[in-house]
């Protein structure tokens, strides 16, 4: 596994950026109160005993690193920022409680007195409680760093699905839509929700010189608008935060968005656990139902520029979510 990261140099690049700026004290303390917000007011730093420029660079740090981001007067987590802290920091933090208990075990193991059966026995049962309770809890996480292989994630969870796929997309694959599509054909539950942009995408893209006035031109916005248009899949359209996809309700996937260049892939983060899934799908439903129908109904006159202006109506709706 370490050679195998190793080999990885985009990843290895990336989580020694994330490393190097969370081991600076000042960062550390600005992150860590960052869980329930920092108000972007000169009293913060105050509070938080740091001078002008300590705050200030230590903020820069952090949302270059993609771990906070700032939005309606306060500093909170990203996606990565809250996995971050939840998977990591407070781990590390439980961990170091019992950092004297480990130093024991080791002076144990240097003592040659007993053996690495006894001292593992020894050690299961001073962890058991701890361990025991939360081992079926501890979240499994992958990172795809690189787009080929994002793709190749989604589509071997794609395949392995029984009962719904959700998904909310800034964009759009291909392959993925492929696979999706012949789950929804055999009769697995598709939701989509495509952001906004893309419809104009593909309306720029594709739909220059549509005739709108005769009677196949609703057909053929439909097509034109839809990458997903016959199949048997639900598809509403609205201004997306970042992409997510949930699995059967057990394992979401999220975009990683880099704040500088928000339209470059940048990776996605897959999550299996209840309560992390839960919590997104939560998020995914409201974002459904602020959201309008994909579709322009048979037998009205919506033009491509309406029906993308009516998209992006709901995003207003959306925002009192995220």
């Amino acid at each position: 596994m370490g050679t195998e990261l190793l080999t990885d140099q985009e990843a290895m690049k990336s989580s020694t950026k994330l490393l190097s700026v969370l081991s600076k004290k000042d960062n550390l303390s600005i992150f860590i109160f960052a869980k329930d917000g920092l108000k972007a007011e000169s009293s913060t730093m105050q509070n938080l005993g740091l001078s002008r420029k300590v705050y200030y660079t230590g903020l820069r740090q952090l949302i270059d690193a993609g771990l906070i981001s700032k939005s309606e007067g306060a500093y909170s987590y990203t996606t990565l920022g809250g996995i971050i802290y939840q998977g990591y920091i407070v781990r590390l933090i439980e961990e170091m409680k019992n950092k004297q208990q480990m130093m024991m075990i080791d002076t144990l193991k240097n003592s040659k007195e007993f053996s690495e059966e006894d001292i593992t026995n020894f050690v299961d049962r001073i962890t058991h409680s701890r361990s025991g309770m939360n081992a079926e809890a501890l979240p499994k996480i992958e990172i795809a760093w690189t787009y080929q292989d994002m793709v190749s994630a989604i589509v071997e969870r794609v395949q392995l699905c029984k009962n719904e796929i959700l998904l909310a997309s800034r964009s759009f694959n291909e392959i993925i839509i492929n696979n999706i599509l012949r789950k929804a054909n055999s009769g697995i539950d598709v939701k989509v929700i495509s952001d906004s942009s893309l419809v104009k995408q593909y309306i720029e893209a594709e739909g220059r010189g549509l005739s709108l006035n005769d009677k196949n031109s609703s057909e053929r916005i439909k097509v034109v608008s839809n990458p997903w248009y016959p199949g048997k899949v639900k598809r509403r359209v609205a201004r997306i935060p970042f992409s997510i996809i949930v699995f059967d309700g057990k394992e979401v996937g999220v975009e990683v968005v880099d704040w500088n260049e928000p339209k470059k892939f940048y990776g996605v983060i897959f999550i299996r656990e209840e309560k992390t899934s839960k919590t997104m799908l939560n998020f995914y439903n409201k974002m459904w139902d602020a959201a309008i129908e994909g579709e322009t109904p048979a037998g009205t006159k919506d033009t491509p520029s309406s029906v993308v202006k009516l998209a992006e109506s709901a995003s207003s709706v959306v925002k009192r979510y995220i």
